[in-house]
């Protein structure tokens, strides 16, 4: 069910029976010459509407004020300051869990989100909240026997963005909307501009700039929409098992409220 195409008594029906807001998360940002710059939070919603086709919740519209600062010297970028991303989410979640939700999952489809969340959550600590917020990436959760079945697609493995994976995807969510002719004609391999650091675990915000200038990886030339609905089917399948266990989910609630009490009785 999607929020934007529900009416006000199946809206509240909806709250009623399922407890569960989704909100997709993605960017607004460079995915080589060949992808929209909507490709992140595309995806993610997508895969969202289709899961909950099977396990009933409500997906919010696309969500992309987040963060992209690893892509802000690049055209069709929106990023945001880090103050204004915080609060901004925050103040979303807010009015989804006034409009009766319980549980709020977030469905992430850009990697740079990840860092956000992480740190995100870990603020909800601070101060009580009327709902249980959880964040998942659409690939992740997947069993040995669908892992196996997603590596079988392809026919490369260096990836992660704007590749193989990621275009047809994006192919299987977007027909007609890749134009795969601006593609790279060959792979597109890490700089290791950084080896020096990384090997010895020193971290610096440029490390993605410092291996992939273009914020692209992979080779794209291999993608097909074929291969997209075949790793979306996968994708699908394990978000809707996510969303049940988030659903059935009693330990996050009466942790959050013990945690609550003895932050108020600190002291005492």
């Amino acid at each position: 069910m999607r929020w934007e195409h529900l009416v006000p008594k199946d809206f509240e029906k909806a709250v009623r029976e399922t407890g569960l807001c989704i909100v997709p998360t993605g960017s607004l940002e460079r995915h080589g010459d060949h992808l929209p710059f909507g490709c992140d939070m595309i995806i993610s919603h997508t895969i969202a509407c289709k899961a909950v086709e099977i396990e009933p919740a409500v997906v919010f519209p696309p969500y992309f004020l987040m963060q992209v600062h690893e892509a802000a010297c690049f055209s069709g970028t929106v990023n945001f300051p880090q103050a204004f991303a915080l609060e901004a989410f925050g103040l979303l979640l807010k009015s989804i869990a006034a409009n009766g939700f319980k549980k709020i999952l977030v469905v992430n489809g850009h990697g740079g989100n990840t860092h956000m969340l992480d740190y995100f959550a870990m603020s909800r600590l601070d101060e009580p909240t009327d709902y249980i917020f959880y964040h998942t990436g659409y690939s992740e959760g997947l069993t040995d026997e669908e892992r196996k079945k997603a590596e079988a697609i392809w026919e490369t493995r260096d990836g992660g963005h704007a590749c193989e994976w990621e275009t047809s995807l994006f192919m299987a969510c977007c027909p007609g909307k890749v134009k795969l002719e601006y593609a790279p004609k060959q792979p597109v391999k890490p700089l290791n501009r950084f080896r020096h650091l990384r090997e010895l675990g020193i971290h610096n915000a440029l490390w993605w700039y410092a291996d992939f200038p273009e914020n692209i990886t992979g080779d794209a030339s291999r993608a097909s929409e074929e291969k997209g609905r075949a790793i979306m089917d996968i994708y699908v399948k394990a978000l809707a098992r996510k969303i049940r266990a988030v659903k059935d989910d009693t330990a996050a609630p009466q942790l959050q409220e013990e945690f609550a009490r003895r932050v108020q009785n600190k002291g005492l």
